[in-house]
């Protein structure tokens, strides 16, 4: 028993089942849902990123004004009534008067020495600053010394 198959359809018209092609219609709808997608999650991150912003500048308001009300009360604490029971506690006293001691004029050094002078060149003021700045000078005598 063969069974011979025929087809209603000359061969050479047969739709060919095997590609399949989108129109152009379906493209454009697969290209503006894409499009949309897209949108929806760029909105969504930047939403995502506002709030985030607001949090932290929130927050930071919030540790600026916990650190200025610490400075405050670190301001009030460190008054001078409220640091005489430390003073008392730890062996500190008022400066006794008669330990403030009174220094003459020659004893120390003139003003006009520690003035530059304007005629010095560049190099030698340079050269002047390095040294002080390595080895600084004693400005509360004068140069005499015993």
């Amino acid at each position: 028993m063969t069974k011979d198959w025929r087809r209603n359809v000359p061969s050479w018209r047969t739709p060919d089942r095997t590609r399949w092609v989108p129109n152009k219609a379906a493209l454009l709808v697969v290209f503006v849902m894409g499009f949309t997608l897209v949108e929806v999650w760029s909105h969504a991150t930047v939403q995502s990123l506002s709030v985030e912003v607001g949090r932290v500048s929130a927050d930071l308001k919030h540790e600026n004004d916990r650190t200025a009300w610490l400075g405050m009360e670190l301001d009030r604490a460190s008054s001078r009534s409220a640091l005489l029971p430390v003073a008392a506690s730890t062996g500190l006293r008022p400066v006794d008067p008669g330990q403030i001691v009174s220094l003459p004029e020659d004893y120390l050094s003139p003003s006009d020495g520690r003035m530059r002078e304007t005629g010095s060149s560049t190099l030698l003021a340079s050269a002047a600053r390095a040294l002080q700045s390595l080895v600084p000078d004693a400005a509360a005598r004068g140069r005499h010394v015993n």
